[in-house]
C-alpha cells in the first residue's frame, strides 16, 4: 500500500477505486419501452434492467416494477407511445405464458397471543434505490449493530428480505459468518428472496431456508475485478471453495452454487412426487435447469423444482403460513412505502444506507473543503490562521464520519485499508496541530 498523502487522498476521492465485485448480469434499455403481460395488462415505461426474459420497468410515476419472465407475453422496444398501435416490427420476445405474480401487501393487523413469536424484517439491501451493494449498502458491520436492537425488542425471527444486485467479493465470508456464528444461534433467520444476484445471493447461502417471492430471482454469481475482469485462475477456485463451504452451512448442494458461478450445466431426476432423487453437473437429468455455457439463475419455479425453495410468499401473511407459523408478530412501526413494519433493527439499516449514500455524493466536497482551509491556513499569516484550522477540522471529522459509519468506503472510495487511513487522519491530525502553533 502506498503512503497516504493529504493530496494523494484527495485524488483518490475524485475516482472511484477498482475494487473486487459481484455484479449482476443486466441490461440497460432505452426509454418508451412497452411491456404485455399474460393477464392482459399493457405496462408502458423505461426497461431499466433485462435478466433472463425478465425485466424491471421505471414507468411515469418513477416507480422501478419487476416483472417475471413467466409473466411476460411481449416486449417492445422503441414503442411510439402516442400511437395507438406498435410499431410495425418491433423487436419482441415471447416468453411461455405464466399466470400474473401479485405484489408485496401489507399484513392486516391483527391480535395475536402473548405466547405468539415476534418477528422482524430487514431489508438486506434496496435495489428500488439503487442503495443495495453487498459492501457498500449493506455490510457485516451494519447487520451486527442490529442484534442488540432485536434482543431489546425480544426477537425470536429474523426475515432477511433480499433485494440486491450484487457487490463485493471481500464482504461474502464476513456476512456469511455473522449469519452463521452470530444470527443463527439466536434467531431463527430465513431468507426472503426478491433479487439476490451476485453477492446477494452468495451471502444469505448460508440460511437453510430460502423462500421466494413468486418474481424473485437468486443467483448470477459470477465474480469481476476493477473493469469487468473476470475472475480467474487461484483467485476463482478461492471463492469456489468458499461457496462449497457456505453451501454445507445452508444445507444446499453445492452443485447450485457452482452453475451460478462458472456456467456448469445442472439437471436432476424427479420421483412421483416431484422430489428430487439425484442431481448432476451435467444435463443427463430427467430435468434441465442450467443448460451449458450459461450462468444459472433460479426462478421461485426453478427453485422450488429442485428443492432449493422452502416456500413461496408474495405477502407476510403467506411467509408465516410457509413458515408453518399459526401466529406471529410482526414488530416495528408502519412506515410509509413499506410493505412490512419497520423494526428498530430495520430503522437503523436504512439510515446506514442513507447515510452512505449521502457521504458517497459528498466525498469531493469533505477532501475539497479540507484540502483548500490547509492550504489558506499554510499561507495566513498565524494570528489569522484560526477560522481555516477550524474549517480544515470540521472537514478532516466529516471524513473520519464517513468511515466510521462505513469502514468499507476507505477502500472502495480511498483505495486505501482502513489501517493506512486511520494513519494518514493522524498524520492530519498533526499538521493542524503544528499549523495552530
Amino acid at each position: 500500500m502506498m503512503k497516504m498523502t493529504q493530496h494523494t487522498f484527495a485524488r483518490f476521492a475524485r475516482g472511484m477505486a477498482c475494487a473486487a465485485t459481484v455484479l449482476a448480469c443486466t441490461q440497460l434499455a432505452v426509454a418508451l419501452d412497452r411491456v404485455t403481460l399474460n393477464d392482459g395488462r399493457v405496462i408502458e415505461g423505461e426497461i431499466a434492467r433485462e435478466l433472463n426474459g425478465s425485466v424491471w420497468v421505471k414507468t411515469a410515476d418513477g416507480l422501478t416494477q419487476f416483472y417475471s419472465s413467466s409473466d411476460v407475453l411481449r416486449i417492445e422496444r422503441d414503442v411510439n407511445m402516442a400511437e395507438e398501435e406498435a410499431p410495425s416490427n418491433p423487436a419482441v420476445t415471447d416468453p411461455a405464458p405464466r399466470e400474473a405474480k401479485p405484489m408485496v401487501d401489507k399484513p392486516e393487523k391483527r391480535a395475536v397471543s402473548a405466547g405468539a413469536p415476534r418477528a422482524a424484517v430487514l431489508s438486506f439491501g434496496d435495489a428500488d434505490s439503487g442503495k443495495d451493494m453487498v459492501g457498500t449498502y449493506l455490510t457485516a458491520a451494519s447487520l451486527r449493530e442490529c442484534i442488540p436492537m432485536l434482543e431489546e425488542e425480544n426477537i425470536d425471527i429474523v426475515v432477511l428480505r433480499v433485494n440486491s444486485g450484487g457487490g463485493a467479493i471481500l464482504e461474502i465470508k464476513r456476512i456469511s459468518d455473522l449469519l452463521e456464528h452470530e444470527y443463527k444461534p439466536r434467531f431463527r433467520t430465513v431468507a426472503w428472496i426478491d433479487y439476490a444476484i451476485s453477492a446477494a445471493s452468495m451471502t444469505p447461502h448460508a440460511l437453510p431456508e430460502q423462500y421466494f417471492m413468486r418474481r424473485g430471482a437468486y443467483g448470477a454469481s459470477t465474480g469481476w475485478f476493477g473493469n469487468l475482469t473476470a475472475v480467474a485462475g487461484r483467485d476463482l477456485e478461492e471463492v469456489l471453495y468458499l461457496m462449497e463451504l457456505i453451501s454445507e452451512r445452508g444445507g444446499h448442494d453445492p452443485r447450485i452454487m457452482r452453475a451460478m458461478q462458472i456456467m456448469d450445466p445442472l439437471s436432476v431426476d424427479l420421483d412421483d412426487n416431484g422430489r428430487v432423487t439425484a442431481m448432476y453437473q451435467n444435463t443427463d437429468g430427467e430435468v434441465v435447469i442450467n443448460k451449458a455455457e450459461r450462468v444459472l439463475c433460479l426462478t421461485s419455479e426453478s427453485a422450488t423444482k429442485i428443492g432449493f425453495a422452502t416456500g413461496i410468499a408474495d405477502t407476510l401473511d403467506e411467509l408465516a403460513s410457509a413458515m408453518g407459523l399459526t401466529e406471529v408478530e410482526w414488530v416495528g412501526d408502519e412506515v410509509k412505502g413499506s410493505p412490512w413494519p419497520v423494526s428498530k433493527a430495520d430503522k437503523h439499516l436504512r439510515r446506514f444506507r442513507e447515510q452512505t449514500a449521502r457521504d458517497e455524493r459528498s466525498i469531493n466536497e469533505y477532501f475539497d473543503g479540507y484540502n483548500v482551509a490547509v492550504g489558506l491556513a499554510q499561507q495566513a499569516q498565524q494570528d489569522n490562521r484560526g477560522k481555516f484550522i477550524g474549517f480544515a477540522r470540521r472537514s478532516l471529522s466529516s471524513i473520519v464520519r464517513m468511515v466510521d459509519n462505513n469502514p468499507n468506503l476507505a477502500l472502495f472510495i480511498l483505495n486505501s485499508s482502513e489501517e493506512d487511513f486511520r494513519k494518514w487522519v493522524r498524520e492530519q491530525e498533526e499538521l493542524l496541530r503544528d499549523l495552530a502553533k
